[in-house]
C-alpha cells in the first residue's frame, strides 16, 4: 500500500528542508543608533580601516575579514594596536564587509564585544560610524533606513 506518492514525498522534502532554512535566519532585536547600542557594549575604539580579507564567493566587493589599526581607545579597554573582524558569510548574523562601507583606508568608531583581538562585525545595533574630519556619518534603522551626520566633538561626549 502506497500512502505518499512520488511527488508528495519530494514536495515535504522540499517544504521541510525550507522551513528549516529559514529557521536558522537571523533574527535580533535592533538595539538602536551607535550612540544607543554603546551603552550595552565596552569597548569603543577608534581605527582604520588597513586591508581586506579573503573575498566572499560570488561577491566582488564583500569580505570574510578586514584589518583595523587602533588610534584610540575611546571607552573601556583594550589591548591591540590592530585587530581582525570577521563579518557575515551568508549564515552567521553578522555585518557584512564591503568596500562600499568599509574601504581601505577610513576611520571609524567600532563598538568590540570583548579584549580578543578577532571580532565579530555586529549587527544587531550600529556597530560602526564613519568618521570624516569633524564629522561623524550614520545610518538609523528607526522608521526605516536614514543616514545622520553630527559633529565628532559633540558626538565623542555622548560615546563616553
Amino acid at each position: 500500500m502506497k500512502i505518499f506518492s512520488l511527488e508528495t514525498k519530494a514536495t515535504i522534502i522540499i517544504v521541510a528542508a525550507l522551513s528549516f532554512g529559514s529557521s536558522l535566519a537571523c533574527s535580533c532585536h535592533y538595539m538602536g543608533v551607535f550612540e544607543e547600542f554603546v551603552k550595552e557594549h565596552p569597548i569603543v575604539v577608534r581605527g582604520t580601516v588597513q586591508k581586506h580579507g579573503e573575498q566572499l564567493r560570488d561577491q566582488s566587493s564583500s569580505f570574510k575579514t578586514m584589518s583595523i589599526v587602533v588610534s584610540e581607545t575611546i571607552k573601556g579597554n583594550f589591548p591591540h594596536s590592530e585587530f581582525e573582524f570577521f563579518g557575515d558569510t551568508g549564515m552567521s548574523c553578522l555585518r557584512y564587509i564591503t568596500l562600499e562601507n568599509y574601504p581601505v583606508g577610513s576611520e571609524h568608531f567600532f563598538i568590540l564585544e570583548s579584549e580578543e583581538f578577532n571580532q565579530p562585525l555586529m549587527v544587531c545595533g550600529e556597530s560602526s560610524v564613519l568618521i570624516m574630519g569633524d564629522i561623524v556619518k550614520g545610518y538609523s534603522l528607526h522608521g526605516g533606513y536614514s543616514t545622520y551626520e553630527k559633529d565628532l566633538n559633540v558626538f565623542l561626549e555622548q560615546i563616553r
